[in-house]
C-alpha cells in the first residue's frame, strides 16, 4: 500500500472541520511508556518461539503479521469490523498448526496468484497436456496449480521448513504411483494402438491426476495443488507423462533446430 507524504497528511487534517478533528482525537489512545518497535519485535519473537519453536519463529511471525496487516486494511476500508480477541486467536491457532511436525504452511498469497497461463504456453508440461488432447480451460487450471506448487515449494525450501531429502522422497512416491498406472495403460493399449486410442488413454491417466491423485507431502498438508502441481513439475522434466509415447514425441519437438545436420 502506497504511503502518504507528510504534506498530504497535513492537508487531509486541515481539510477536516473542527468537529471531525475532535472526534478523531477522542478515538486516539496513547500507551504510556510502551516499548519501542525493536523491543516489541524481540518480545514477539520470543512468543512465537514458544508457539512453534525457535527455528520457525520468523516464518510464523511473517505469516501472522501478513494476516494482521490485511485485516487492518480491511477495517480501515470499512469492509470489516474491529479485530476481536476471538478472531485473532483463531488466526493465531490456524497458523501455528501449519508449523506442526505433520504439516506445512499454505500461504494466502500463493493461493491468490494471478492467472498467468498465457505466459507459459511453451512449457514442456503444457506440451504434454497438448499431446493428451486436454482442453484450454483445464490447461489453465494446470498452469495455476504448477505455479502455486513451484512457488510454495520454493518458499518452504528458502525458509528451511523442509526436512533433508523430503521433496525427493515425495517426488519418488508420485513417480512410482504414476509408473504403475502408466505401464498398465501401455499394456492395455499394446504395440499397435491407434492414435485415437492412445489419446483417450492419456486423457484417462491425466484425469486420475486431476481428480484422484491426492498424496500429501505431510499428513496435515492436504492442499490438492501440492500434488497436482508437483506432477506438472515432474512432467516439465519428462519424469512423468500422459501420452504413451510422450518421451519420444517431446524429445523430437524439443531438439534444437539443425541438430540432425
Amino acid at each position: 500500500m502506497q504511503q502518504s507524504q507528510p504534506s498530504e497528511l497535513y492537508q487531509a487534517w486541515d481539510a477536516l472541520g473542527e468537529p471531525e478533528q475532535l472526534r478523531l482525537l477522542e478515538r486516539v489512545q496513547i500507551l504510556h511508556s510502551a516499548e519501542d518497535i525493536h523491543a516489541t519485535g524481540t518480545r514477539l519473537q520470543g512468543r512465537a518461539a514458544i508457539a512453534v519453536g525457535r527455528q520457525y519463529a520468523t516464518s510464523f511471525l511473517e505469516r501472522l503479521e501478513g494476516w494482521f496487516f490485511q485485516r487492518v486494511i480491511a477495517q480501515m476500508g470499512t469492509s470489516a469490523g474491529p479485530v476481536t480477541g476471538i478472531e485473532f486467536d483463531e488466526a493465531f491457532s490456524s497458523r501455528r498448526d501449519q508449523f506442526r511436525p505433520d504439516n506445512l504452511p499454505i500461504d494466502d498469497d500463493v493461493i491468490k496468484l494471478p492467472d498467468e497461463s498465457h505466459l507459459h504456453s511453451d512449457k514442456t508440461f503444457v506440451r504434454q497436456l497438448g499431446l493428451a488432447g486436454i482442453g484450454s480451460a483445464r490447461v489453465r487450471i494446470a498452469v495455476r496449480d504448477w505455479l502455486r506448487a513451484s512457488t510454495q515449494r520454493d518458499r518452504w525450501s528458502n525458509e528451511n521448513l523442509l526436512r533433508p531429502g523430503e521433496i525427493d522422497i515425495y517426488e519418488r512416491r508420485l513417480t512410482e504411483e504414476w509408473e504403475v498406472r502408466f505401464e498398465a495403460m501401455r499394456d492395455d493399449l499394446g504395440e499397435q494402438a491407434a492414435e485415437e486410442a492412445m489419446a483417450a488413454a492419456a486423457k484417462a491417466l491425466y484425469r486420475w491426476v486431476e481428480q484422484e491423485a491426492r498424496y500429501s507431502i505431510r499428513p496435515g498438508c492436504e492442499e490438492p495443488f501440492v500434488t497436482t502441481g508437483s506432477f506438472h513439475l515432474l512432467a516439465e522434466g519428462l519424469d512423468v507423462g500422459w501420452h504413451p509415447q510422450y518421451a519420444a514425441r517431446l524429445m523430437t519437438l524439443l531438439e534444437p533446430a539443425g541438430s540432425h545436420s
